[in-house]
């Protein structure tokens, strides 16, 4: 018979109330919950009240856990850690433990934060950290292999519509958020949180790129990435990415990739806050099958996935559908006890989510450079010598740099580099022939969530979401998106109405075509304007105008892809994908 594990709970926040308590107390075979930590007073007791944890067991941090399990008064085998991003202090202090990890995502915001955690795993040669992908281990997405190998797949595409947490967690009676911690314990984690996040993001990013980063990146696409990896592998090259609607973050995400034997990869992200219920699809594509499964919440136990198969045999077409018999959560924890018992290794673990965030970061990239920023901070020392020769610039009342940024830096103008390359953006036929039918967000106005003003929003209430604004044990809003996002979603956005001014949009709608780097220079910005003029374009970042039937020119792209930079300073152009149906918009918050 399995060994029954001793759990520590470190964060009692939505996705542990939600999702990882309901498994250990309907799995007692396998597990008991031994230790409960939270750093918020009134949450710590309500929840273990709930959950029928005594007062012996409840700790408010992990520091005081630690030192329980090594007066042993508390018997630890592993730990579930649920609490916010700022996972890898605690986490050092487990693993030096020889502790076993359950992790929420997102381990870390920046490669080296989570490279931390990859080297005392290879210092030590064990593997200590599987993250918590619930659905890399259901039964449906097991089988994708085994109907369809690798060796034989054509395409995957693979969407996500998440609705607000309503939805979601609103039959899980979660407890409420942690606003009981002093201002000053608050001031500090918003703190940290906000240096990660930056570190992560890059000091050249907007606030607006970093929600997108949190909110959409790693919260969001991550879940779909880390899906893909358990059945067929990682991304090996990143093809084409752009979002929409303009000016909302989240806002809907769309990738092309392209895995190692060659086979096409499409994840599709929207956010839809005001969306009656969660759906992930995925369809494979092989030259004599297509497959189809149907993934639920993590978060809805009790519901099932599907995976279905089309066929033709004998000139007839056969349909064959299976239900998987557990819930993915259950499974992901008959995953865990396997890797704590017998060190059979997770999907995702450490140096899986390093690459992950590396990825998501040339997306984040590529969004901005698209946008004509970049990442990367602009020098800030100069030489006396060249402010004079500025200052005399000025007052001639002549200029040679292009447009400046919200972040202060000088913009190279669509499609090109921050090395000067230029960058190919190729748009859709149906885009660059149709007049008209602007994606912009409803009224106007744009989207987004600044993550300190978030956080400290969600401080004092449950916010919009109805559910726990902070997660485990930091208190922080920010805990909210990365718990209740677990698989696919996101904190629902605040509006800005200063979405007037093109120059805060973070869209990755490139309005020109691309310009080479030479061009870009030599143009000057009345040249460019006069030039459009002619063309008839709208100005850059303007819709078009829905009044208009004719064919435009060539000139102005719509919602275009945009295609990553080579490394080595080559140009790739885009090819020209199909154009979707009617692409769903964010509704703007009143």
């Amino acid at each position: 018979m399995p060994k029954t594990l001793n759990i520590a709970v470190i964060g009692a926040g939505t996705m542990a109330q939600a999702v990882h308590l309901p498994v250990l107390r309907r799995r007692w075979d396998r597990f008991a919950v031994t230790a409960l930590v939270d750093h918020s007073p009134r949450r710590r007791r309500e929840s273990s009240e709930v959950w029928g944890i005594g007062e012996e067991a409840r700790y408010e941090s992990v520091a005081d856990l630690i030192a329980a399990v090594r007066a042993k008064s508390v018997s630890v085998d592993a730990v579930v850690l649920s609490t916010d991003g700022l996972h890898v202090d605690d986490l050092l202090q487990l693993m030096k433990r020889g502790l076993p990890i359950l992790v929420e995502p997102p381990l870390g915001y920046s490669e080296d934060e989570i490279a931390r955690v990859a080297d005392f795993e290879r210092m030590t040669g064990r593997r200590l950290v599987m993250m918590a992908y619930p659905q890399q281990y259901d039964d449906s997405v097991s089988r994708m292999a085994e109907q369809i190998a690798t060796k034989d797949l054509r395409m995957v595409d693979h969407e996500v519509l998440m609705p607000a947490s309503q939805p979601l967690f609103g039959g899980a009676h979660v407890t409420t958020s942690s606003y009981d911690l002093p201002s000053e314990v608050r001031a500090q984690r918003r703190t940290n949180l906000q240096e990660a996040v930056v570190a992560g993001s890059g000091d050249g990013a907007t606030q607006r790129d970093r929600d997108l980063y949190v909110k959409g990146l790693l919260t969001g696409v991550a879940h779909q990435l880390a899906v893909l990896e358990a059945v067929y592998g990682p991304v090996a090259r990143l093809v084409a990415v752009r979002h929409w609607p303009k000016g909302v973050i989240p806002g809907s995400l769309e990738l092309l990739g392209e895995l190692e034997g060659g086979a096409q990869v499409r994840l599709v992200w929207h956010y839809l806050p005001f969306a009656p219920e969660y759906s992930e699809t995925i369809e494979v594509l092989s030259a004599r099958r297509r497959m189809q499964v149907e993934l639920p919440a993590p978060s809805h136990g009790d519901r099932r996935s599907t995976v279905s198969l089309r066929e033709k045999k004998a000139g007839v077409v056969q349909e064959t559908s299976t239900t998987a018999a557990k819930g993915s959560a259950e499974l992901m924890w008959e995953a865990f006890h396997a890797f704590v018992e017998k060190g059979t290794l997770p999907y995702s673990g450490a140096a899986e989510a390093q690459t992950q965030v590396a990825l998501l970061r040339e997306v984040l990239s590529t969004i901005v450079v698209a946008d004509g920023r970049s990442l990367e901070a602009e020098p800030t020392d100069e030489d006396p010598s060249d402010e004079e020769t500025a200052s005399e610039d000025s007052a001639d009342g002549g200029s040679t740099d292009g447009p400046d940024t919200t972040d202060g830096t000088a913009a190279d103008g669509p499609g090109s580099t921050p090395d000067g390359s230029s960058m190919m953006v190729t748009a859709p036929a149906a885009v660059a022939t149709a007049a008209g039918g602007s994606d912009e967000a409803p009224g106007g106005s744009g989207a987004t969530a600044d993550v300190a003003g978030a956080v400290a929003a969600s401080d004092g209430s449950d916010g919009v979401d109805g559910a726990d604004g902070a997660d485990g044990a930091d208190g922080t809003g920010m805990t909210d998106d990365a718990e209740q996002s677990h698989r696919a979603g996101a904190a629902e956005p605040s509006h800005r109405a200063d979405d007037a001014d093109p120059s805060h949009r973070a869209d990755v709608v490139a309005d020109t075509t691309a310009v080479s780097a030479s061009e870009a220079t030599a143009a000057s910005p009345a040249a460019d304007t006069t030039a459009a003029a002619d063309a008839g374009a709208q100005p850059a970042h303007e819709p078009a105008d829905d009044s208009e039937s004719k064919l435009l020119p060539a000139d102005p792209v719509v919602n275009a892809w945009v295609v990553p930079a080579r490394q080595n300073g080559d140009t790739t152009e885009g090819s020209d994908p199909e154009t979707p149906g009617d692409r769903p918009e964010d509704p703007s918050r009143p």
